[in-house]
């Protein structure tokens, strides 16, 4: 353990994080995970209709870039790309972890998780991981195939 950082450090760390994101911040988003029981795949490992698990609600700190707009041959289609960071053990106590292909819904749009970075160390140690960064695209409803969302 560094020379610095103690178990009760940790603690105070997570606490903190947990009051900021939680009661000062308060974005929340809903993730839902593949079912991967009931989605079926294709001959090449691909399902083009997707199947999901119950959404469930988490708070989430958010980065998020400029909307653009392409226009390719039927209208206007937006883009955006964003960042959502997790609280680690928030995801625990809902035992929910978010993984590349899952969905999320925020401010009225659907993402699309396309990558996943856990190395925010706190001390160096890998045991002392607090957050999981997510890259996500927006897609539109009509391609996720969701039906409800939890409040």
């Amino acid at each position: 353990m560094p020379k610095f950082i103690s178990d009760r450090d940790v603690t105070f760390f997570k606490g903190i994080a947990r009051e900021v994101v939680d009661d000062v911040v308060q974005n929340t988003c809903v993730l839902y995970k593949i079912n991967i029981v009931d989605t079926k795949i294709n001959l090449y490992g691909e399902a083009t209709n997707k199947t999901w698990h119950p959404g469930v609600q988490l708070y989430v700190l958010i980065n998020k870039e400029p909307q653009g707009t392409t226009y390719e041959g039927f209208g206007a289609d937006i883009t955006q790309t964003i960042e959502f960071r997790f609280d680690r053990f928030a995801c625990e106590e809902k035992n929910s972890y978010p993984e590349v292909g899952d969905a999320i819904y925020f401010d009225g749009s659907y993402y699309e998780i396309n990558g996943i970075s856990e190395v925010q160390y706190s001390g160096g140690l890998p045991k002392n991981n607090f957050s999981i960064v997510c890259s996500a695209i927006m897609v539109s409803k009509s391609m996720l195939n969701i039906e409800e969302r939890i409040q």
